[in-house]
Formats: C-alpha cells, structure tokens, sequence
C-alpha cells in the first residue's frame, strides 16, 4: 500500500479543496482506520483509529505516517478495519457519511478468498465479517450512508466487490494503479456532493409546498427519477431535516371551501414594538389544512420579513390567527405591510398596507 498511501498523502489537500468548491457551506471531516493482521503474522499492530477531525493538515499527517506491514501471510485484518470503522469512529447521525475501505489484500477466511497461505483459514480470529460490518453500519444509518471499495490489484477483486455488494447501492471501484487512487476518491466525494446538492433542491422543494404534494409531479418539476426523489425524502428523514414523508397532493381551496379574511394594520408602528395582527379562516371541510403566513416590511431600506409561520385550521372550524408582527426599522418613514396567506404553494390572499413607522 506505500504507493497508495504516498498518491494520497500528495493529493489530500486538492481532493478537499476541489469537495468544499462544489458544495457551499460543507463542513468535511475525515477519520483513518489502518488496519495489518493479527499475531503471529504481524506484532505491531492489528488496527489503529484516528477520529474524525475538521483538521486537514492533522490528518494529512496522519495519513503520512502511515507504513505499510511487510510479513506474515497474504490476506489481512479487512474484518477488524471495518468493524473499528463501525464502531469507534464518532458517527454523527444528521450528518452525510462515506465509507472508504481500501486494500490489496483479501480479508482472512475461505469465504473471501482461496490462498494457501491464510493462516486464519476459517475467518477473523475475534469472529469478525466484513460484510456483516458494512450491513450493520448501513442498517443503523440507513441512506445516509455511502459504502465504496476499492481493490488496489486484481488479487483482491472478487472479496472486495463482494463486500460492496453485499449493501444496497455500495460501490466497487478496480484500481491497478497507486496514481489511481486520489481521483477515484475525488470522483466519490463529487458523487456525493452532488447528492447532497440534489437533497437540498428537494429540501426547498419540500418547504415551500409545506410538506404536501404529489410525488410524480415533484419528481418532473425536480427533473430526478421517482425513486431517487424517494430516497432522497428518507435521507432528509434520517438526517431530521424533515419531519414527515409528503402527505400528498393538497386539495385546493375551492374543494375545501377555505376562505380568509385579512385584519388590519396600525397606521403608525414604533420600531422594535410588536403589534396584534388578526386573521380569520374558514374551514368547513371535515379535514384539517395547514395555511402559511408571510408578513414582510418594506421601507426605503430594503425588504425584511417579518414573519414565515404555519398554523393548522382545524376541521369545519372559523378561526382566528393571532399573530405578533415587530416590525424592525429605524428608519422614520412611510413604510408598507405586505401580508400574503398561502395554502401549499398557492395564494389565498394577500393585501399591502400603507404605514409609517415613527
């Protein structure tokens, strides 16, 4: 792996820089696991952790510490790797996780490979799998987390793309040569920055429509196949960006027969004071609907919002919305309201008043 370790090591630096350029405001940590083989094939050590860190430089270090073992038999300690990986590495659940094994060795065991020199013939002597690992780690992070492997030489192949394999949607990447490495893993991390950019698209998608639309026609508005619109809601999921799968297409306000009326506005507002502003819903129908409030104050400095809330309307009910609207300007002039009612992404009412704040 010395090769290996060196095209890393001299390329970490441009890999990360290239990763943060695609995708605005990600945070990237990288955590190391080396892993060599159990006594007596090797006495140095069996595995080694280094955490997650935020600390390029630290781990660029790290990674050039890194030397590879000389003796004992051909397969090596692939189990231990993944299961450290799973299991002392500080995951974090609403974050974007890849995992990256790579070797040019075989795991231990005749289930992963055929070689008359293992010297643990029957597996892992601490009862370890590597496809059991990458299971467990995608069944308690589910799609947030991504399973790639490369295999460094042809030997190594058939174990490592079972092991890929073995998870829904894992990844195997054949590499022959060391300078082979840096943009395979470049094209990995640009893979996933690129889904998370389409997370974010269906993020804002999802927002504006509060949680309520038709998943084929978001798949074509979106421009993204159906089921990656699906997978990419239960990511949001499992990383608490949403609360909920879509309720589906909302029935429009003439079925449900809402109807709003707007209150009114001072016509003096002190700034940094809140003021009472009263909204009146109809709901006849014997289902609830969500209506979004946005309330924005415009005066020669631009335009602020004020407010972006959403309320439940109960079933056949009239209610009143009472709102606290702080209007946050020093500017002592004529100044207007804009307050809009909305239904999904649709407009239900909206209405400008002329004000002044003094």
């Amino acid at each position: 792996m010395k090769d290996d370790i060196v095209a890393v090591r001299d390329n970490l630096f441009s890999i990360v820089d290239k990763i943060v350029a695609r995708t605005s405001g990600l945070r990237i940590r990288f955590g190391v696991v080396s892993y060599r083989d159990h006594p007596p094939q090797d006495h140095t050590y069996v595995t080694r952790v280094f955490d997650f860190s935020s600390k390029i430089k630290v781990v660029h270090k790290e990674i050039s510490d890194l030397n590879p073992s000389e003796g004992g038999d051909t397969p090596e300690a692939v189990a231990d790797g993944l299961y450290d990986a799973r299991t002392k590495l500080s995951w974090e659940k609403s974050s974007y996780k890849v995992l990256l094994l790579v070797g040019d060795a075989p795991p231990h065991g005749r289930d992963y490979n055929s070689l008359a020199d293992d010297y643990f013939p029957n597996g892992c002597p601490d009862g370890h799998d590597p496809k059991i690992e990458v299971q467990e780690l995608k069944k308690a992070y589910g799609n947030t987390v991504f399973i790639f492997v490369c295999g460094c030489n042809p030997l190594v192949e058939p174990s490592f793309r079972s092991i890929a394999e073995s998870v829904e949607d894992g990844k195997y990447y054949s590499l022959l040569n060391a300078p082979e490495l840096p943009d395979a893993i470049l094209r990995i991390l640009e893979g996933v920055s690129d889904l998370i950019e389409e997370d974010r698209r269906v993020l804002a998608y999802y927002a504006s429509h509060d949680g309520s639309f038709d998943l084929v026609e978001a798949a074509t508005e979106l421009s993204v196949a159906l089921r990656e619109l699906k997978t990419s809601l239960s990511r949001l999921m499992e990383l608490g960006r949403i609360p909920a799968w879509p309720k589906g297409r909302p029935l429009a306000p003439s079925q449900l027969g809402l109807s709003v009326e707007l209150g009114e506005v001072p016509s003096a507002l002190l700034p940094g004071k809140a003021f009472n502003y009263r909204i009146r819903v109809k709901n006849p129908s014997p289902a609830t609907a969500s209506v979004r409030v946005v309330v924005t104050l415009v005066t020669s400095e631009g335009i602020s919002e004020v407010a972006n809330e959403s309320r439940e309307v109960g079933p056949k009910s009239d209610q009143q919305i009472e709102l606290k609207l702080t209007p946050m300007s020093d500017v002592k002039e004529k100044a207007s309201v804009r307050v809009e009612v909305l239904y999904g992404s649709k407009s239900m009412a909206t209405r400008i008043y002329e004000t002044r704040i003094y």
